[in-house]
């Protein structure tokens, strides 16, 4: 399993929920009620942390788990992997604690584990070097060095800034915990000789993740989505699937006593103070990071609002399929679908193609990050379909995108956004070419843009021959 960067190339999912680290602020700043039920009449109900999780209410939402041929048993003991630098008196406790959360997860999400979850208890050393393992196992440096070159190409990245460093740093850092989709395993810190309330704030999110993965069995199809490099799908369906796991992480944290919930805040602040790639990471790229915990969140929170927790479990079947629905949740219950936008088919001799995908409502807002003030959020709402193709050698990089607006203000927008993007940059002044204007830089670097109604074709490259060879090959959608 794979996790989605709107910017970048899809990286590994399991390396997502390293993600942790940027979480429990977030979910300590928030204090709400939440609508986890529906009355017989239909109209939702709001439920507090504790009627969710011991389940007294009478008008909480039920839900049916997906068919298995493996019949539920809440009362077998899980299956325990100690780790050597573990005692195993300590790894006994913990396990009755996180049984504990188990049958507290089941309450809370509304459903039941159809097997046990395995539980796999590393020492700190233990579990950095898992996690070690899985990002050297996972990042492919190669495609990092190419995405570090488009993205210094837009602005997004300062010369010398290597992208596999930063991704690198930042999922090795401040890791409590995490549920691997690809082995079912739930994978702890086991040195303490107590759960903390942090980390038993973790554990549930990882629950829920390995609670819904046996009910919904979407991890086959999930990493289907990246290797047909369906981007922007795989990216909406994580917003879904991380957004789950953390509306139901607040209500257990709202359950906690008030010195639990400080407790929690307080270690979570003392992670990001011992994650020094936290404070110089770009702002972009941490967005990008806390996108599927959190605008992810939102969305699910709409979800049970308009139809309890049994319209959460509807959108496993009937999936987000863009960023855009989950930015715009009513797009989503309204069933706004993606325009079709037929791919780039660039060929440039000397090149290899990197990827053809689609970066979505959120990774164009993000491409557009060092736009003015403003100009990113309105011009990448307008958003109704893209399609891009990234191409390299062992210099330069061409980045050509197709792009088609909900309607022509829409890509007018959008195409003058970028135009204001490529002009802060430093591309210069933009003259008369092939019915679009181009931009050459001084040093090389070329971009160009043509719009049509309500679509265009854009491209930006480090090599002005590489550039319009890309353009002579592009067709306004």
């Amino acid at each position: 399993m794979r996790y989605a960067h709107r910017l970048m190339r899809g990286t590994p999912t399991k390396l997502a929920r390293f993600g942790a680290l940027f979480m429990a602020v977030l979910l300590l700043a928030t204090g709400c009620s939440f609508v986890t039920g529906s009355d017989s009449t239909g109209a939702p109900t709001t439920t507090t942390a504790d009627t969710a999780l011991t389940g007294e209410t009478t008008t909480a939402a039920t839900t049916t788990p997906t068919e298995s041929t493996t019949a539920p048993d809440s009362t077998a003991a899980p299956t325990v992997t100690v780790g050597a630098g573990v005692d195993p008196e300590v790894a006994d406790r913990l396990v009755g604690e996180v049984d504990d959360l188990i049958t507290a997860t089941e309450q809370l999400r509304g459903l039941e584990f159809l097997a046990t979850p395995t539980i796999t208890i590393l020492s700190t050393a233990e579990l950095a070097d898992r996690v070690a393992a899985d990002v050297a196992d996972e990042l492919v440096p190669e495609d990092l060095a190419v995405d570090t070159r488009v993205y210094q190409l837009l602005g997004l990245l300062d010369p010398g800034a290597s992208l596999d460093d930063m991704l690198v740093a930042l999922y090795s850092e401040g890791v409590a915990g995490f549920y691997d989709g690809d082995t079912g395993e739930l994978v702890i810190g086991g040195e303490a000789a107590d759960l903390s309330p942090y980390t038993k704030d973790v554990i549930v999110h990882e629950l829920v993740h390995a609670l819904t993965d046996q009910n919904f069995i979407f991890n086959d199809d999930y990493q289907a989505m990246f290797d047909e490099q369906r981007y922007d799908e795989a990216a909406a369906f994580q917003a879904l699937i991380e957004g789950d796991a953390t509306y139901f992480q607040y209500i257990y944290l709202q359950d906690m006593p008030l010195a639990d919930q400080v407790s929690a805040a307080m270690e979570e602040l003392d992670r990001l103070r011992a994650a020094p790639s936290y404070s110089t990471t770009p702002g972009w790229l941490l967005n990008d990071l806390s996108f599927p915990y959190e605008t992810g969140r939102t969305f699910v929170a709409d979800l049970v609002e308009s139809g309890g927790i049994a319209a959460v479990d509807e959108a496993y079947t009937n999936r987000p399929v863009s960023t855009e629905v989950v930015m715009h949740p009513a797009r989503y219950e309204g069933g706004e679908e993606v325009l079709p936008v037929t791919p780039p088919e660039i060929t440039i001799d000397g090149f290899d193609t990197l990827e053809t995908s689609s970066y979505g409502e959120w990774g164009l807002r993000l491409l557009l990050t060092n736009a003015a003030p403003g100009v990113a959020v309105q011009a990448a709402n307008g958003w109704g379909g893209d399609e891009y193709q990234i191409l390299y050698d062992n210099k330069d990089v061409v980045l050509a995108l197709a792009f088609k607006g909900d309607t022509t203000d829409d890509a007018f927008q959008m195409a003058d956004a970028l135009q204001g993007l490529v002009a802060s940059l430093g591309f210069g002044e933009p003259v008369a070419s092939g019915g679009g204007v181009a931009y050459n830089a001084e040093d090389g670097r070329y971009a160009y843009l043509n719009r049509i109604g309500d679509g265009f074709v854009f491209v930006i490259s480090t090599s002005a021959s590489a550039g319009a060879a890309a353009v002579d090959q592009m067709r306004v959608p």
